[in-house]
């Protein structure tokens, strides 16, 4: 008998090492498929998941860990573009109304990277109408980023266009939160019924 626990014991840690090394069953291809079906209903589609399927954890995500890539994807593009608008107010000679439309763009960056750091601890926690709110700050941050660079003469510079990138990409993470809520909602009522 103990011979045969010993054999299963062995048996079930083999299994455990095998498949903690192999490839995610449901991605043969080395794509999620879940990433397609959370970008499903985002105003752009193929940002979406190019962004999510250029980070590696996304290949064997879960929709939660997904929202939660997709957070730090518009982070991280937030946190370079607000190195790019240091850099720009830095070592740029800038006409008075452009630089201060930068410095207005800074302050909106570290409000919005803040939003995107609050949204993260808030998915986390499952506190998914903290995360809506947060994200839709950090949304509001780049509208009004956006609306001085509208005014900005000349806005020859690279900054409207990363804004434009930034704002898409939050409002990316939005809908993939809002999926994920509408997802978990389903699920709950489907389990309740």
């Amino acid at each position: 008998m103990r011979l045969v626990i010993n054999n299963v014991v062995l048996f079930v840690g083999i299994l455990c090492l095998y498949l903690s090394f192999s490839p995610p069953i449901n991605a043969a291809d080395g794509n999620n498929p879940l990433v397609a079906h959370a970008c499903e209903k985002v105003k752009a589609k193929d940002l979406c998941v190019s962004s999510l399927m250029a980070e590696h954890a996304s290949k064997s995500a879960d929709l939660a860990t997904l929202a939660l890539i997709s957070i730090k994807v518009a982070s991280n593009n937030g946190t370079n573009t607000s190195f790019y608008i240091k850099k720009s107010l830095d070592t740029q000679k800038l006409e008075p109304a452009v630089e201060q439309n930068f410095q207005d763009c800074e302050d909106n960056y570290i409000s919005a990277t803040q939003q995107l750091d609050g949204a993260v601890s808030s998915l986390v926690s499952k506190n998914y109408k903290d995360t809506k709110m947060f994200l839709e700050s950090a949304i509001d941050d780049a509208i009004t980023c956006d609306n001085g660079l509208r005014k900005m003469p000349g806005n020859q510079l690279e900054l409207p266009h990363r804004n434009i990138m930034f704002r898409q990409l939050c409002i990316n993470a939005l809908d993939v939160v809002l999926f994920l809520t509408t997802f978990k909602s389903s699920y709950l009522n489907a389990i309740i019924d």
